[in-house]
């Protein structure tokens, strides 16, 4: 289910004294089964640009097309977009608004007219996929933990079995073990074949975890490409004033004290592994001149 951008613009509050463009000539293609992040600068046009995926915003000028179904023009194809294509926004939790946990999860699956227990065993499927005890289904949403909420409300957009699940700053305001947890959800997601999408400040999470990298800059796409393409643009980042990966940081900076590390490094294990590669080496080395002096004696 391709997702196809050509040559989208889109324009807040038009023919007011708030006009304001979001995006500018906008070309971008998303296979299926892809994992893309989606960064940029605060107001570069990134959460305007997801917004595009299930209809929420319709382009300006241009054309959005999912799978067969063009965004603003097929108007009857609506909810069979919003099928296809979940949209998490940031701090999900703000979406709860049911009397239960399961109530939330199956107000979605209800609403297409699912037989009842087609939808309870989408509930029950949703629960297993994001981790979440089936033991609070019949609690208030509003007595979970923060991480619990988070997790309920993206059950209710998974319950849909959409084909896209569209992140927008999943991580935000999670500790470091609720943040893990989440990616570990997403890499399951999309192992099992869904097409992932998400807008991240935290270039750590995105490093970790995405195929593709989008940089979006002003409304546009400033660059595009794999994830370690992408991050090896110290210079072209930093002129955005994004960073690149702390790891890669530090081997940037081993680099430039003298010790031949590699500079497009995304993780900590792969940081690892390049520094034992090194030490590997000198002590080869040091093996070798010892073997020399003792025989040269």
């Amino acid at each position: 289910m391709p997702i196809v951008f050509e040559d989208v613009d889109y324009v807040y509050d038009p023919e007011t004294p708030w006009q304001t463009t979001a995006l500018r000539d906008v070309s971008l293609r998303i296979e299926d089964g892809e994992f893309v992040g989606i960064v940029g600068p605060t107001g570069s046009g990134k959460s305007t640009l997801v917004q595009h995926l299930n209809g929420i915003l319709k382009p300006t000028c241009g054309r959005v097309r999912v799978d067969d179904i063009e965004v603003g023009a097929d108007r009857g194809r609506m909810k069979e977009l919003r099928q296809k294509v979940g949209l998490v926004f940031q701090y999900p939790e703000h979406q709860l608004f049911e009397e239960t946990v399961r109530d939330d999860i199956a107000f979605g699956p209800k609403n297409i007219g699912l037989s009842e227990d087609e939808v309870q065993r989408r509930v029950r499927w949703a629960c297993r996929a994001v981790d979440l005890d089936e033991q609070i289904l019949d609690r208030s949403p509003f007595e979970l933990s923060g991480g619990q909420m988070r997790r309920a409300a993206i059950a209710g957009v998974l319950a849909m079995k959409c084909r896209v699940l569209v992140m927008d700053e999943p991580t935000a305001g999670l500790d470091p073990r609720g943040r893990a947890n989440m990616l570990d959800q997403m890499r399951r997601l999309h192992s099992g074949g869904m097409t992932i999408i998400m807008v991240s400040h935290g270039i750590d999470d995105i490093a970790q975890i995405a195929d593709r990298v989008i940089v979006m800059n002003e409304g546009s796409i400033g660059m595009q490409g794999t994830t370690r393409e992408i991050f090896r643009r110290y210079e072209d980042l930093q002129a955005l004033s994004l960073q690149v990966p702390r790891t890669a940081q530090i081997m940037r900076r081993l680099r430039e004290a003298g010790i031949p590390v590699p500079v497009d490094v995304l993780t900590i294990n792969e940081a690892a592994d390049a520094l034992a590669e090194v030490l590997r080496g000198k002590n080869c080395g040091a093996e070798e001149h010892n073997h020399r002096s003792v025989h040269s004696r």
